[in-house]
Parts: structure tokens; sequence; C-alpha cells
């Protein structure tokens, strides 16, 4: 938690903020950020997502050792790669499957299931689309790009680019997604089908 603080701190002097001025943007007490960044408080993700958003701060970079992760998250992240956070005390672990992805709310979450032998090809839709893998095996192709996903690998496609589906003979694939954009609308009032 010390480290988590002393993160937020660097951010929000680098932005030339009092503590102040950082409880006006997210909501919180002066008195509990200066607590956070001593490490004597802890946090909840509510709170954290509401301090990160001010400070327009990745909450995957409070978390690396490293310095901040880039801006362009990588199309394919494997299983061993996904940052596994758990805030304080709580029982609870969160396994972000994506960088954060402030400009691309998500509209449908839905399971594709993919049949063995799968080939769909010239698959393209406004949005975005993130993947991650809860049964057998997919292949991804962007552009030149090829990917081999297995059990938690994750995955995301930028908007527009086209992309194929591949499943082996042997076996398919059961893939949790989040998209930007709806695949199917629903019929307006007074249209039909």
């Amino acid at each position: 938690m010390d480290q988590i603080g002393a993160r937020l701190r660097e951010a929000r002097i680098g932005r030339g903020w009092t503590l102040d001025g950082l409880s006006e943007r997210c909501g919180l007490s002066s008195s509990f950020l200066s607590q956070v960044e001593r490490g004597l408080s802890t946090l909840s993700i509510v709170s954290l997502s509401a301090i990160c958003a001010a400070l327009e701060l990745p909450i995957e970079t409070l978390f690396s050792s490293s310095a901040p992760i880039d801006q362009q998250a990588p199309r394919v992240t494997a299983a061993d790669r996904q940052l596994l956070i758990r805030i304080g005390d709580s029982p609870v672990s969160y396994r972000y499957l994506s960088g954060q992805l402030p400009t691309a709310p998500i509209a449908e979450l839905l399971i594709a299931e993919f049949p063995a032998g799968c080939d769909q090809r010239d698959s393209a839709h406004e949005g975005e689309e993130l993947g991650y893998v809860l049964e057998g095996a997919l292949e991804i192709r962007v552009g030149d790009e090829t990917h081999r996903l297995a059990v938690g690998d994750s995955y995301r496609i930028g908007a527009s680019e086209s992309h194929d589906y591949h499943t082996s003979a042997g076996g398919g694939a059961k893939v949790l997604m989040a998209v930007t954009q709806r695949f199917i609308e629903a019929p307006r009032e007074g249209q039909t089908g």
C-alpha cells in the first residue's frame, strides 16, 4: 500500500495539485487522500478508480514495478502476463485482461462459441472487441499478425480491423467477449424483424 500511495502522491505533485485540488476532482476528503499517500489507509477499488480517473492515471501503472504501461495496450495478453491486483485487505482479486480503455464503453458482454474446425474470415465491425479464452484454443489473425491463444489468454482488436478466427479440427473454443458496439440492434418500437 505504501508503494501505491507514493505513486499517487508523485502523480498529484507532477500535476502541480495540492491535496485539496485532488479532493475537489475525485470527491474524496483531503485528510483521507493524505492518509492514502502515506500508506496509512486502505483503499477500495472504487476510491482508487476515482483517484486514478482524476489524475488521468491508468490504474495498472500503480502495480507495475517498471515505467508506466504504454497507452497502446498490446493486442494479446498471455495469461501469465495479466495484471492481478488485490486492494488492501480485500479478499477479492481483480485480473486485468487488457489495459484500461477510457474511451471504449462496453456495449455487450457475451460468450462466443467457436466449433471445431471453424474458419471465420474477414470479420470486421465498429468499436473494439476484447476476448478471454474460457475453453479450448483459438487462433486470431489481424492483418499480418497471427496469434494462438490458449485458456486464460486474452486479446484486444481495435475499431474496424479485419480479423479472422480459426479453431483446429480437433476442438473448438469458448471466448468471453466484451464489445463496444452492439452486434445486433434490437428492433425499435413499431419495427418488425
